[in-house]
């Protein structure tokens, strides 16, 4: 089993573009370039869009989606309007016709979570009708969030969020529906047999790092997709716009780093008071299971006092 990992992993390797070389593919993360991949509005790009959403989807919606159309056609090369974050917002119907809204983001903003939960709401309140016949017919909203970076503190690169009863976890409403990826979880290894979704986790994190495709992607969806990707398909004022949105990206990344390790002490206390609120959260979990003060403070390290105040 170790041998099979280690081959497989040096067979990646192969497909990596090597130091001081350039990829023939762009960074999907970068919105141009992603809206050129999986643009609605152009019947190849159209495919990539729904297999995505299909796939990152799948465990959240009813029916599969078998056409999209944007939402706001107004595009335009620096991303979104200045008030919004998304890439697109989109209006979706599954096989059977039922309409769904969907919002595509790659995201880098501060108040990450609630962002996605304003514009979900937004989603929602445009689809009111004036007039009195309205029945508040409200479609269901799906908020797709790609970040770089961090969100939630464990091992998971996705998280799923819906509107539930908190005493039997079933959904209330499909109302407001939220998928986020985080692509520094994403860890440089894929099989054949991996899901769909590690698959284009994979893709997204590592596309601009490839030469070509390792064999775990020989996948009819991800060779159209590489194709719709590469460089050499950019117009001239295309790639001179995305160099200058890929350069501005790293530069955020680099002045971020470099913030970082010039107030180490800053981030440590971060880092310390979420460390703390993790144990003071699990406290207040074995104080509603029933568990006695006195073993809660000897498995939390919490003094009895600091329980009682939870």
């Amino acid at each position: 089993m170790r041998n099979t990992a280690k081959s497989q992993q040096d067979s990646l390797q192969e497909c990596l573009v090597q130091e001081g070389e350039h990829g023939p593919y762009a960074d999907l993360t970068v919105d141009l370039a992603f809206k050129k991949a999986f643009d609605p509005d152009k019947p190849a790009s159209r495919e990539n869009l729904v297999n995505l959403l299909n796939d990152i989807l799948g465990p959240q919606l009813k029916r599969p989606i078998r056409e999209v159309h944007t939402r706001n056609v107004a595009q335009n090369f620096s991303g979104s309007a200045k008030s919004r974050t998304a890439i697109f917002d989109l209006h979706c119907a599954d096989d059977q016709g039922n309409l769904i809204e969907i919002e595509v983001q790659i995201q880098r903003t501060t108040n990450f979570i609630k962002r996605l939960g304003f514009y979900a709401g937004e989603m929602v309140v445009n689809q009111s009708q004036t007039g009195k016949r309205w029945r508040f017919d409200v479609k269901p909203t799906y908020v797709i969030a790609i970040s770089r970076e961090e969100v939630f503190q464990d091992e998971r690169s996705v998280h799923r969020g819906t509107v539930t009863d908190l005493e039997t976890g079933e959904q209330l409403m499909d109302l407001y529906n939220f998928t986020i990826l985080e692509l520094s979880k994403v860890p440089f290894f894929i099989e054949k047999t991996s899901d769909s979704v590690s698959k284009w986790l994979f893709f997204f994190r590592y596309l601009n790092r490839l030469k070509k495709l390792p064999g775990a992607l020989d996948e009819k969806k991800f060779s159209r997709l590489t194709e719709s990707s590469r460089v050499s398909n950019f117009s001239r004022k295309e790639f001179e716009v995305y160099l200058r949105m890929f350069h501005e990206e790293w530069d955020r990344n680099a002045l971020r780093a470099a913030f970082i390790e010039d107030n180490p002490d800053l981030f440590d206390e971060v880092a310390n008071k979420a460390a703390a609120n993790k144990v003071r959260e699990m406290a207040k979990a074995m104080l509603a299971d029933g568990d006695s003060i006195a073993k809660v403070s000897r498995i939390s390290g919490l003094s009895e006092e600091e329980i009682k105040a939870l």
